[in-house]
């Protein structure tokens, strides 16, 4: 088509094209039937640029046809001469207007130089994501400042256009404003001076909305006279001077309710749950607002009804659009103005399964390195397309996601996602592999690496297991559903040994409970043996379940008989001497730890003996704790004798429980004295990351054993720590047990 047909033709002839009626358009698009037949009529020349993104999306234009037909409605809005925009009008303050009274407070703060702030009075830059209400804060916190400054003024600085006021321009539609005369400078240093002159005289507020850069608002802050300042963008504007910042977020839940309250009819309101239609709208002022609007005027609808819609993830953002009112349009703005590297990103961004990110998985995602992901990072949280967190991570609220997530299949074949999907899983469950190994009692000297992460420490592994969890948890979840069973073994035998580390992320059953279907799928009983005694020891320690721990045990002894491993006939026999030990049941425990000892000696495996052995003296410490603190003694002792021969997480790990069943034996005993001195060895090996559960023990151990003493303060600090360290590691029994006895302390 000829970039000079005029909008309306462009627009009627693309609608036709596409066999849409105007209903139609309008449904697809969100733009109202109305704006649509006020284009095609001619009426309207120069639509909102929101409103045109919303068509030519809406009319699957592709590049060179998208732009001609951006370029027209650009056309109808052009202005005659560079200095012709002049007065705006400022948009009217809400009557609905709901919640947001500490950054108002805060605003008003910072532009009256006699309030809480103190000294002069500095300009307000108001920033954030799309559709979180900026302008209406600004104009409510102007109005409350009219004492201060009497006259407002309002400018429209068109930060996403495509062309947006220079600050010439700016300054001359305030000059026009403030002294009613057409005729203004026509340079800006003529027309900053004349600014500087006019603004000191005057009491003025001023609302600069919508800015673009830095350039666009430093002019007007040359002077404001007795006055105020307040400029809303989606960017930050780092650059700017003596400006205090706010950044405006969505609102609170109950503020979200309570503005939706404000416009839905009262019988309509109770319709349905207004929490979950927040919910759906991510709090967002302008989405909260649309889905009012949407139920005020349908009242045939129940709040129910609007739900359903919102509930289909592909349908929410479509459903969010009222009149010319859009959320989609609204991200667009932001999505225009982006490189093509940073909508790469932006759009692959939505693969990302977790809450929250760093740069360096966004790299995985966008095939870039951690600092060109940061800088992209950046420039997309400069647009208020994402959002930035504590500790340099990144967050996509879930409407940018489902906008990224339509960007991604309108622009990408589904190939291509299939393929970046597939590659991130890889990626993340490539990492954790490479962390996991860290914590094995003989870690790779250097496992290879083909673009996952390496780490230089165990803590630094650590932090980034626990930290990206969500993510690489999904990705293990996709490729036990793809049928990678190999992945699925390998992995979980990587993370095996971290887990005892972190036994209060309360996942571990899930992740070994699918290894072992894994290892079922591939008909192979040594691995199904092994995995299920992982399973059995997330029931015991994570879930608390022994007799479900047993069944599991009991399967993994079959499985490792039809194998033909001794090993893992052990390990089997030991978990469950650990689940007989939990009921109770001593004899029958004592039998299975026996068992395995036997099993051990057989497979030569002399770690697994030693755990074997620890286990059968723990069951002894419950009926016989004299010769429990005997048998664990001459455990210690074996330890030191072979200890060269163990990796020193296992030496430690049972040095540690060694000390704190002594610690145990000796309490019941009333050796309260021993007792102390025996879980004061238990807490000098290694740390409460590394024996979490064992160091809870000893603590508490200790905690009755100084409260015996009558050291109550003692007691109390010990009692009180091996409740912190119990949480997540310890059963609700001990957990009760512990709070009892810190309960009972006097004072």
């Amino acid at each position: 088509m000829n970039s000079a047909v005029p909008l309306q033709e462009l627009l009627r002839q693309h609608r036709r094209d596409a066999d849409l009626t105007l209903e139609g358009l309008a449904e697809r698009s969100g733009v109202s039937d109305r704006t649509i037949s006020d284009i095609e009529r001619g009426i309207s020349l120069g639509p909102r640029r929101g409103t045109m993104l919303a068509l030519a999306d809406a009319l699957k234009l592709q590049a060179g046809e998208r732009e001609r037909f951006l370029a027209s409605a650009r056309a109808g809005r052009k202005p005659a001469s560079p200095d012709a925009r002049s007065v705006d009008i400022e948009p009217h303050r809400l009557a609905d207007f709901t919640g947001r009274e500490s950054e108002i407070l805060s605003v008003v703060a910072q532009l009256d130089p006699t309030g809480a702030a103190g000294g002069p009075a500095a300009p307000v830059v108001l920033h954030g994501a799309p559709g979180v209400g900026k302008t209406s804060i600004a104009i409510e916190a102007l109005h409350r400042c009219a004492t201060l400054a009497p006259i407002r003024l309002f400018v429209d600085l068109g930060g996403l256009d495509a062309v947006p006021l220079t600050p010439l321009q700016v300054l001359q539609a305030l000059l026009r404003q403030l002294t009613g005369d057409p005729d203004v400078p026509k340079k800006l240093g003529e027309a900053a001076a004349a600014w500087r002159t006019a603004a000191e005289a005057s009491a003025v507020a001023i609302l600069l909305d919508d800015a673009a850069n830095e350039a666009q608002v430093r002019p007007v802050l040359t002077s404001a006279g007795q006055g105020a300042v307040v400029v809303t963008s989606r960017r930050a504007l780092a650059g700017l001077e003596s400006a205090r910042r706010l950044t405006i977020g969505p609102l609170p839940r109950q503020e979200g309710i309570a503005f939706l309250r404000r416009i839905i009819p009262a019988a309509q309101a109770e319709t349905g749950d207004l929490d979950e239609l927040a919910r759906f709208c991510d709090d967002i002022p302008l989405a909260l607002r649309i889905a009012g609007n949407r139920l005020a005027t349908q009242p045939s609808w129940t709040v129910e009804d609007f739900l359903r819609r919102l509930r289909r993830e592909e349908r929410r953002l479509s459903a969010l659009a009222a009149g010319d009112l859009a959320m989609e349009s609204t991200f667009a703005l932001s999505y225009e103005h982006l490189s093509a590297p940073a909508r790469t990103l932006f759009r692959r961004l939505s693969l990302v399964d977790g809450p929250s990110f760093d740069a360096r998985l966004a790299g995985a995602v966008g095939d870039l390195d951690g600092d060109e992901a940061e800088d992209l990072l950046d420039g997309l949280a400069g647009l208020g397309l994402v959002e930035t967190l504590r500790g340099d991570r990144y967050r996509l609220h879930d409407l940018l996601r489902l906008y990224a997530a339509s960007r991604l299949r309108a622009e990408e074949t589904s190939d291509a996602i299939s393929a970046e999907r597939r590659r991130l899983r890889d990626w993340l469950l490539a990492t954790a592999l490479t962390a996991g190994s860290r914590f094995e009692p003989r870690p790779p000297d250097a496992p290879p690496v083909d673009g996952r992460l390496t780490f230089s420490s165990n803590d630094e592994a650590r932090a980034w297991l626990i930290t990206e969890a969500e993510h690489w948890f999904a990705a293990y979840q996709a490729a036990a559903a793809r049928g990678d069973h190999a992945t699925v073994l390998t992995v979980a035998d990587s993370l095996h040994w971290f887990s005892d580390l972190w036994r209060a992320w309360g996942r571990w059953h899930e992740v070994f409970a699918t290894s072992a279907a894994a290892a079922a799928a591939l008909d192979d009983p040594a691995q199904q043996a092994r995995h299920l005694g992982y399973l059995a020891w997330a029931q015991l320690v994570e879930t608390f379940d022994p007799a479900q721990a047993r069944t599991t045990a009991d399967a993994a002894l079959r499985a490792a008989r039809r194998a033909g491993d001794v090993q893992q006939s052990g390990w089997a026999n030991f978990y469950l001497a650990w689940s007989m030990l939990n009921v109770r049941e001593f004899d029958v425990a004592h039998g299975y730890a026996d068992a395995a000892v036997h099993d051990f000696a057989a497979a030569g495996d002399v770690e697994g003996e030693l755990q074997a052995r620890s286990i059968g003296a723990s069951i002894r410490s419950r009926y016989e704790p004299e010769a429990a603190i005997g048998e664990h003694r001459e455990l210690l002792e074996f330890v030191q004798r072979v200890g060269d021969e163990l990796p020193a997480s296992i030496r430690g790990l049972t040095e540690a429980n060694a000390h704190a069943v002594i610690a145990y034996g000796l309490l019941q005993l009333d050796r309260h004295e021993e007792a102390v001195a025996a879980a004061s060895a238990a807490l000098a090996i290694g740390s409460s990351a590394e024996f979490q559960s064992g160091h809870a023990s000893a603590h508490r151990h200790r905690g009755l054993a100084q409260l015996g003493l009558g050291r109550v303060d003692e007691a109390r600090a010990d009692l009180a720590t091996a409740l912190a360290l119990g949480a997540g590691a310890r059963s609700a029994a001990w957990l009760d047990e512990v709070r009892a006895a810190l309960d009972a302390i006097p004072g």
